[in-house]
This record gives C-alpha cells, structure tokens and sequence, in this order.
C-alpha cells in the first residue's frame, strides 16, 4: 500500500503544481501590463517636468528671455534633432577634416570628434550653427572655408615666427661650439 500512497501523493502535488502556475500565470500577465502602463506615466511625468523646467527657465524674466528664449524661437519651437551618425556622414559627405568641419561649426576639432563618437552632445548654440551647416551645399561650405580669416593674422605669419626662432637658436649654438666641447671633455675625464 505504501507504493499507491506514493504514486497518489505525486500526482496531487503534479496537479496542485499545474493548478497553481494556471493562476499565477495570469497574475504575470497582469503584472507586465501594469509595469508597461507605469513605465509610460513615469515617461510621460518626465517629459511634463523636463517642459516646465525648460518654461520656467525661458520665460523667468526680461535678461532670460532674451538670451534662452531667443534661440528658442529661433528653433521655432521645433526641437533640432541629433545624431552622432550624421555628423559623421555630413562631414565625410563634405570630404572635410575635423579641423575644418569644426571651423565652419565654430567649435573645435576635438568637440566634433566627441560628438561623432557619441561621447557629448552640441550646446544650443552649436547644434544650432549644425544646423545651418547642414542645410548649406558644398560649395556655399568650401567659399565659407576659403573666406574665414584667421583670428586677425595674415595666413602663414605663425610659421614666419617659428623659422625666424628656428634660425635664431642655430645661430647661438654656432657662436659657441667650443663651450660645449670643453663641456664634454671634462665630463668624459671625470
């Protein structure tokens, strides 16, 4: 009797089992449609804050609204999208380097590595100028290139400076060659 005991206490436990995982299956069904809807108001919570934050920055008063609030409504209320990616492929589209795509963005080459490897992300004002650059043509962007000055310099007067140093440094170890080799001579005889 002892073996049908047994046999009879498995086969309520196997139903008990299939009985209870009937049941609590429906329980998680119901629980991953409650935490989809919660996640979407937690979502939607955010995006109420993050508009009210950007509201009370922008309309706080006269000195705000000049300097936030003007280039949103530059924008025109539309949010500029962003995407390392397309920096990338702009840039390349360009056959530009770094140094001069970030010369005609106004920011600095190392910024627009950054923003292609997706490590930041361009200010107002910058992807703002992003922008602009992205809806200009190729050659409007190559005369704009050819057209900035360089911070006031004639081009090429840096490397004028540089080889006049250049010079000036191997005229003084011209005019003393015979220092150095008693230098030398008296460090080899100690």
């Amino acid at each position: 009797m002892p073996n049908v005991m047994s046999v009879l206490r498995a086969e309520i436990r196997r139903l008990a089992r299939k009985e209870s995982k009937e049941a609590v299956g429906d329980l998680k069904r119901q629980v991953t449609v409650l935490r989809r809807r919660v996640a979407g108001y937690k979502k939607r919570i955010a995006d109420v804050e993050r508009m009210a934050r950007s509201a009370g920055k922008g309309g706080g008063g006269s000195s705000g609204a000049t300097g936030r609030g003007a280039a949103a409504s530059e924008g025109d209320g539309k949010q500029i999208r962003f995407s390392p990616a397309w920096v990338k492929s702009h840039r390349k589209k360009l056959s530009l380097s770094r140094r001069l795509y970030a010369k005609l963005v106004g920011v600095s080459a190392q910024t627009i590595m950054l923003w292609e490897t997706g490590k930041s992300r361009p200010r107002r004002g910058a992807l703002a100028t992003w922008r602009a650059v992205r809806g200009k043509g190729r050659r409007e962007l190559k005369a704009a290139l050819t057209e900035t000055p360089r911070r006031g310099r004639k081009p090429g007067a840096g490397r004028k400076r540089r080889v006049v140093k250049r010079r000036a440094k191997k005229a003084k170890r011209r005019a003393a060659p015979a220092k150095r080799r008693s230098v030398k001579r008296r460090a080899k005889k100690k």
